[in-house]
């Protein structure tokens, strides 16, 4: 069994190599993202333990990543290690006070070291086993559509509030009940990531 998700936002192909082979040697399942956009996505979509954050990236940097991980409430709580070679005091302060949980400067610190911090967050973290979600998109044709917008008083009907988008009803797997297969349902928008 994996001892939990890591997400490796790193944009420099050997580093990445480096990392995940030593992470995923220690029994972590590792997931990488090339650049900034695609790291806050994936914090998104694939809910990581940790996320091991370089700064220097391309389309949005790690602070701006660190900054909207720390802000989404279904992520403000994961922890984030940066990982730069940007080492100077007020790039190690900025990355402390935005709520970084570890800063580390490339070349300072072995992989070794580095997975030691890791194993000392890691084992403040929960790890659960990952459950299976289906998301359904709505036929707004369908009869029972409108019927379904009105019971929960969905407004602007199946757009996302936030970003106009359309949403999917998310079904996840209720493993409390006894009996059957039941599941707890809710809304998402699959473009802004945010849940009704």
């Amino acid at each position: 069994m994996s001892k939990g998700t890591i997400l490796l936002v790193e944009d420099q192909p050997g580093f990445r190599r480096i990392y995940h082979d030593v992470l995923e040697h220690e029994g972590y399942e590792v997931i990488e993202a090339q650049d900034g956009e695609e790291g806050w996505q994936m914090v998104k979509s694939r809910k990581p333990h940790l996320v091991l954050l370089d700064l220097g990236l391309p389309k949005i940097d790690g602070f701006e990543v660190l900054k909207r991980i720390r802000a989404d409430a279904e992520t403000k709580a994961v922890p984030v290690i940066i990982f730069s070679v940007l080492g100077e005091q007020k790039d190690v302060k900025k990355g402390l006070e935005m709520g970084a949980n570890d800063y580390t400067v490339k070349g300072f610190y072995t992989p070794r070291q580095i997975l030691s911090k890791i194993k000392g967050l890691m084992s403040q973290v929960e790890v659960k086993p990952s459950i299976n979600s289906y998301k359904l998109k709505i036929d707004t044709a369908q009869g029972d559509a409108n019927k379904l917008q009105n019971e929960i008083g969905l407004v602007s009907g199946y757009q996302c509030p936030n970003c106009k988008s359309e949403m999917v009803l998310e079904l996840l797997p209720d493993y409390v009940r006894n009996e059957g297969h039941w599941f707890t349902a809710h809304f998402v928008c699959p473009q802004c990531g945010k849940s009704f």
